[in-house]
């Protein structure tokens, strides 16, 4: 087993979730993409609020996102 495999098993694992109608390709890239939203929306928490607002963060977006919700400016 190659390290990636063994990198990817927990990732896999939450892929192979039942979700009605989707392949496992589908599950395994939403659980993907589920992780590198967790990193930006980490990422983005760790900065401060000037620094959210130069990059086009609104008041309640940073609200939302100090509360764990990513909402991207537009």
């Amino acid at each position: 087993m190659s390290a990636l495999a063994l990198r990817a098993a927990g990732v896999i694992a939450s892929a192979a979730e039942p979700r009605t109608g989707l392949s496992f390709i589908a599950r395994f890239l939403a659980a993907r993409e589920d992780q590198a939203k967790r990193r930006v929306r980490d990422y983005l928490a760790a900065m401060d609020d000037t620094r959210l607002r130069d990059l086009g963060f609104a008041d309640d977006d940073i609200k939302a996102l100090r509360a764990g919700e990513l909402r991207l400016p537009r």
